[in-house]
């Protein structure tokens, strides 16, 4: 393929592949994306934190996450690069997101007390969270989705974040159409972390 048409005439000579109900889209697309990355990259990416790609989790890993949205499986969620070190040991560089994301990212980890205080726990930087378009994958309490709204001016425009409607799709064929309205959170007050009252999918949204 030599050029942007010769792509979109073999996608769509192939759509079917990764449409069918059985059949092995999921793993094409990420063979795909491998293949695009390279094996020798994708080892880099992983910064010797972890020797493989795809975890045991059954709705996958979010390395495999980045690397479909950034074109690199880094383990970092933060914005650009951070030297990590001690008194003992020299800072080494973690390479996170190192522009911002098209399409974003969202994750909650489903408790204060298995997330926040859990060095291991990555949360996103401004990068994912405030990508170009109002996309977002969603990670909530390991269980993936995606939230959405048509309109792309959601981002770049401030009256158009006081009132609008966005969709959630999950993995498991959920769909839901949310209102969000600023105003009201404006003035009801920041919701707390430990609210028992709302639900993962609130929790995850205020993370934005």
């Amino acid at each position: 393929m030599k050029n942007l048409d010769d792509l979109q005439i073999f996608i769509k000579r192939y759509l079917y592949l990764f449409q069918a109900e059985e059949g092995s889209g999921a793993l094409l697309l990420l063979y795909a994306a491998i293949l695009s990355r390279g094996c020798e990259n994708i080892k880099k990416d992983l910064d010797g934190k972890l020797t493989h790609l795809v975890s045991s989790h059954v709705e996958g890993s979010l390395n495999v996450v980045t690397l479909l949205l950034t074109g690199r499986a880094t383990p970092y969620l933060h914005n650009g690069v951070l030297y990590v070190g001690d008194e003992d040991h020299y800072a080494m560089p973690q390479f996170g997101i190192l522009s911002r994301s098209p399409v974003g990212l969202l994750v909650w980890y489903g408790g204060e007390e298995n997330g926040k205080h859990n060095l291991n726990k990555q949360y996103p930087g401004s990068r994912l969270k405030t990508p170009a378009l109002p996309i977002w994958v969603t990670s909530c309490s390991g269980h993936y989705g995606v939230l959405f709204n048509t309109n792309r001016e959601l981002l770049r425009n401030y009256h158009a974040e006081r009132r609008f409607d966005i969709q959630y799709y999950t993995c498991g064929g959920c769909n839901v159409v949310l209102n969000v309205d600023t105003r009201a959170h404006d003035e009801a007050g920041s919701m707390r972390n430990d609210d028992i009252s709302a639900t993962p999918l609130e929790k995850l949204i205020h993370t934005k």
